[in-house]
């Protein structure tokens, strides 16, 4: 190539110039016009100059895309265990605008359950002697804007149909829920009493400071072993329509069986006489009843679905996340501000009179009871017509507990019910 440079002068300057590169970009004519080498090779050239449609359009008309870095995973090396992994993520507008009502994007440490703020430059800085490499995660820019993201549902209303149990031992005596038929599929608006029991697969780990403090260096890990989805209207109201025991492979700690009801072995394929089943296929129940819009009935459920790792969003982001319209919590509806919160066995006792969880948590029994609750809710509030009335109810709840000490009486010879009793005539359906 030769630079041709005028001069104000009027003198002219003729200099070679070094060999350059560049990438041919052919028209996509689809009328057939012919272009000879000298119109491409202009075009190519002219490429980075060419705006007259803006940068976006230009991308899409020749072709040319950029994509930024949003996530590096990195294996930190050590000799005596092996090493961890370590994630640099950034954070974009949306969570720091929730948060702190700023537009700003910030790169974030996740490293166990440790989360703090880093410098950008801080996520590309690699090292193969100890910080090495294994995901480089990038996005192209401005995909949110250019192109329509909005998942559709792939989830057919089939999940929620009858399925085989992994137990080998079990029995139709032994069933606890009656699966939905096909004209008793839930609807947008519909409610379904929900309720989840826990294991614990790993103890915390903590430490004592020298001041007395405790510190945790690793927190207890649990996990879902029973969820239980009961009918909130219609004909068979108040009886299951899930009732999964959740089968798992590692190893359990602590069964919780005070509080959870789940025993040893209730999650054992072999030896199991529950409805057992895997942790994906009861997700996909649960990933269609949010996104089929129903409200979920229970007592504490915001802690329920973090376990489960479902978090409540106030939101758009159906995909991930349980839309908090979605979720009608006991513990909140029956909470007045800055007072302690009341579990379901007392509320239970007061408003309906009921002697639950007599000598383990049951999860039919707790989700049953939190749908009565929710109706006893609407009846005491009136749909919200008389604030005033209905606080004055929670004044005399809040005086009541006080008075118990939070504690249910119980009465010589009172045992909870058992779902065996309440299921016996309605499995003949």
């Amino acid at each position: 190539m030769e630079n041709c440079s005028l001069c104000r002068c009027g003198s002219e300057t003729v200099r070679a110039s070094s060999t350059l590169l560049f990438t041919l970009s052919y028209p996509d004519d689809k009328i057939g016009k012919n272009y000879d080498f000298a119109q491409v090779l202009k075009r190519s050239i002219c490429l980075d100059q060419n705006t007259q449609w803006g940068p976006a359009r230009a991308e899409e008309e020749h072709g040319v895309y950029v994509y930024d870095l949003m996530a590096t995973v990195v294996h930190i090396l050590d000799s005596r265990t092996g090493g961890s992994l370590v994630a640099h993520i950034k954070v974009g507008e949306t969570y720091h605008q929730r948060k702190e009502g700023v537009t700003h994007q910030q790169w974030y440490l996740f490293n166990d359950f440790l989360i703090e703020p880093i410098d950008k430059h801080e996520a590309v800085q690699l090292d193969m002697n100890w910080k090495v490499p294994a995901i480089l995660y990038y996005v192209k820019r401005n995909l949110n804007s250019r192109y329509n993201l909005n998942i559709k549902n792939p989830i057919e209303a089939s999940v929620l149909l009858a399925e085989a149990s992994l137990a080998r031992k079990q029995r139709k005596t032994h069933t606890t829920f009656i699966p939905l038929m096909l004209n008793e599929m839930p609807q947008i608006g519909d409610l379904v009493g929900l309720d989840a029991e826990f294991v614990t697969l790993n103890e915390e780990e903590a430490e004592l400071r020298s001041d007395g403090t405790k510190s945790t260096i690793k927190p207890s890990q649990m996990s879902v072993a029973r969820i239980t989805c009961v009918r909130g209207q219609g004909p068979n109201e108040g009886i299951p329509f899930i009732d999964d025991y959740i089968s798992t492979q590692e190893q359990v700690v602590d069964y919780l069986t005070q509080y959870s009801g789940i025993k040893p072995g209730d999650l054992d394929a072999k030896i199991s006489s529950k409805h057992l089943t895997t942790l994906k296929s009861t997700y996909l129940k649960l990933r269609f009843l949010i996104d089929i819009g129903v409200k979920f009935v229970g007592h504490g459920l915001q802690k329920d679905f973090r376990v489960i790792n479902l978090m409540v969003w106030q939101g758009s982001f159906k995909s991930l996340l349980v839309p908090k319209d979605q979720v009608l919590d006991t513990v909140y509806l029956f909470h007045m501000p800055r007072k302690r919160m009341i579990s379901l066995r007392f509320l239970a006792w007061y408003f309906l009179d009921l002697k639950i969880q007599a000598e383990t948590h049951d999860s039919i029994e707790d989700a049953r009871t939190a749908l009565q609750l929710y109706r006893k809710y609407l009846e005491l509030s009136k749909n919200g017509t008389e604030p005033e009335s209905f606080h004055k109810v929670l004044k005399g709840l809040y005086e009541k507990g006080r008075k118990m000490d939070w504690k249910v009486p119980e009465p010589e010879g009172q045992t909870s019910p058992k779902n065996a009793a309440v299921f016996s005539s309605v499995l003949a359906l």
